[in-house]
C-alpha cells in the first residue's frame, strides 16, 4: 500500500510539472535520465472547475478555480506504453480526501508539497470554492530515477459523483524518458 501511495504522489507531482510544460517544449535531466514532454492536454467540466491555466506574465505560477464545494472526489490515474497501449499502471477511484488527509504522506512528502503550494495554501477537504495557485519552483529536483525509458501516455481524471460529466478535471500527456 505504501508503494501505491508513493507512486500516486509521484504521478500527482508529475501532473503538476507537466502542466508547467504546456506552453513550451520541456526537457529535464536528472542524472542519467532525460525527461521530454511531447504534449499535454488539460480539460475541465466548467461546472465544478472553471479553468486551470498558467498565470499571465509568470513562468512558474499556475491557477485553477473551483466554483462549487468539493466535499469528496476520486482520482483515476492510468499510465500506458505509447507503442503498444499496454497499461503499465492503473489506479482508479482513489479517494482524494483520504489521500490529502493522510498524515504519513505529509511527513514523507513534506518538502515536495511545500515547494508546490503558494502562501501556505495547503489543500484539505472539503475543497472550497476559490481560486487556487500552485508553483513549480525547484519541484523538478524531485523527479524520481526509477521510471523506465520509452514513450508513455499518462492520464489523470478527477471525478465527483455530483458532476454530470465523466470528470471535473482531466490531464492527458505524452512524454518520453531517455537514459543517457
Amino acid at each position: 500500500m505504501a508503494a501505491a501511495g508513493s507512486y500516486l504522489f509521484f504521478l500527482w507531482l508529475l501532473s503538476i510539472l507537466l502542466v508547467a510544460a504546456k506552453d513550451q517544449p520541456f526537457v529535464f535531466q536528472n542524472g542519467n535520465m532525460k525527461f521530454i514532454v511531447e504534449s499535454l492536454k488539460t480539460s475541465c467540466d466548467h461546472d465544478y472547475v472553471e479553468y486551470f491555466e498558467k498565470v499571465p506574465n509568470s513562468e512558474m505560477l499556475y491557477t485553477f478555480r473551483v466554483v462549487k464545494l468539493a466535499s469528496a472526489f476520486t482520482i483515476d490515474v492510468v499510465a500506458k506504453v505509447m507503442k503498444t497501449q499496454r497499461i503499465m499502471y492503473k489506479l482508479v477511484n482513489i479517494s482524494g480526501c483520504e489521500f490529502l488527509g493522510n498524515p504519513i504522506l505529509y511527513k514523507v512528502f513534506d518538502t515536495a508539497y511545500k515547494k508546490l503550494v503558494v502562501n501556505g495554501s495547503f489543500f484539505k477537504c472539503p475543497i472550497k470554492p476559490n481560486v487556487y495557485f500552485l508553483k513549480n519552483d525547484e519541484a523538478l529536483s524531485l523527479f524520481p530515477s526509477f521510471h523506465p525509458p520509452g514513450r508513455f501516455q499518462l492520464s489523470m481524471r478527477v471525478k465527483m459523483r455530483e458532476s454530470r460529466g465523466p470528470f471535473v478535471m482531466e490531464m492527458l500527456w505524452k512524454y518520453k524518458i531517455v537514459r543517457l
